[in-house]
């Protein structure tokens, strides 16, 4: 029978992934019977994330002051944490997300109990921008961190094997990849009428955050490429970000492409027809997970989480890295042409969906938790 446990999740970023990752975690443990405070940083809070805290009841939730630049002001941090840890302790697990909440939980002295669990949502190395020395520099920050805390979570094979090369031993590295549940009461319907999208239309979608990381110009380029081979594609771009001018000037004006702006990505995925992702790197991006299931083809990039939603020839294509927009385009021009196709991949993601759930990864999450303090209570018993 499992135990019910007092558990932390801590987090400095919360927008996006990683926000929508614990609001998910929180509201299974809370279901699950545990005990959850949430210490978040309003520094970069998104307002949806705020909402969704605010929409779990029987949370606690704690405000520390955490920035995402590293300085002195960490060190505030750290007492700050430790004083919100302790005014509510014990507990008997801090889960830190994303790497700045990852080190500050893990530098919190030792006489604090609880197991230290850290998932990074992407280390912060897998970014291939990332140039020397300041690679070798994270890279070594995140080993010697690594000996303080109980384990890691990575959210996907790729994340896991990054892990290991920049030398985080297999013991501390555990694997749970990210599920969800799309909306209550979403339908295509409904998404293609708010897309103003027409029965004929073949739409093709990115889905997320206009910056370099996500590459939403080589997206825009692509559907400029495919549309040339496709008369009834459209690409339609739901987000916003600093790209969003750039990824603007660059479509075309004969209105092949739809910037929807920052909406309910889940929601409207629905009326695509096919998901496109042309990260330059990730480690299990929720968007590939809504994709299948809302029964989407993919293409996508071969980043992190690839591997574990795309199988190659049944629910998509994973194209280079380096892929062109010439070449993407091509390979999103088959699915435009090809209806059954579509239909046939979209099956095939429906089939997968099955094993990718919020209560599957909250389950594999606990798992994790309990393997952490069995090992403890076997080293106390030792000393």
């Amino acid at each position: 029978m499992q135990r019910h446990l007092r558990i932390a999740l801590v987090l400095e970023t919360s927008g996006g992934g990683s926000g929508r990752h614990v609001l998910d975690l929180a509201r299974g443990l809370i279901t699950d019977g545990h005990d959850v405070t949430v210490i978040w940083s309003p520094d970069r809070a998104r307002q949806d994330f705020m909402d969704g805290l605010r929409s779990l009841a029987s949370v606690t939730t704690i405000k520390v002051d955490m920035h995402r630049s590293v300085g002195l002001n960490d060190l505030a941090s750290v007492r700050e944490l430790a004083l919100a840890i302790e005014a509510r302790a014990p507990f008997d697990v801090l889960h830190a997300h994303s790497s700045k909440a990852g080190a500050l939980v893990r530098l919190v002295p030792r006489r604090i109990p609880g197991v230290r669990i850290y998932t990074p949502h992407a280390f912060r190395t897998m970014d291939p921008d990332l140039k020397e020395p300041m690679r070798s520099v994270y890279s070594m920050i995140e080993r010697l961190l690594s000996e303080r805390g109980s384990q890691i979570i990575t959210v996907s094979q790729a994340e896991y094997d990054h892990a290991r090369s920049i030398g985080i031993g297999d013991h501390l590295l555990s694997t749970v990849v990210n599920g969800v549940d799309l909306p209550r009461g979403a339908t295509r319907a409904a998404a293609r009428c708010e897309m103003g999208l027409d029965p004929d239309t073949v739409a093709i979608g990115f889905v997320g955050r206009l910056d370099p990381q996500k590459d939403p110009l080589r997206f825009v380029q692509a559907i400029q490429a495919a549309a040339q081979k496709a008369p009834k594609l459209i690409g339609v771009v739901i987000g916003d970000g600093p790209l969003l001018e750039d990824a603007e000037r660059v479509a075309s004006p004969e209105g092949r492409m739809r910037f929807m702006g920052w909406q309910d990505g889940p929601r409207l995925m629905l009326g695509l027809d096919v998901f496109c992702m042309t990260s330059v790197y990730e480690a299990m991006p929720y968007t590939l997970l809504e994709a299948v299931h809302a029964g989407l083809p993919i293409v996508a990039t071969d980043i992190g989480g690839a591997n574990e939603t795309i199988v190659e020839g049944k629910n998509g294509h994973i194209v280079p890295l380096d892929c062109t927009p010439e070449d993407l385009g091509a390979c999103l021009a088959t699915f435009a042409k090809d209806r059954p196709k579509r239909a046939r991949f979209g099956e095939s993601s429906l089939h997968m969906a099955r094993a990718r759930t919020v209560a599957a990864m909250v389950a594999q999450t606990v798992q994790v938790y309990e393997r952490a303090l069995s090992e403890v209570s076997v080293l106390a018993r030792v000393s």
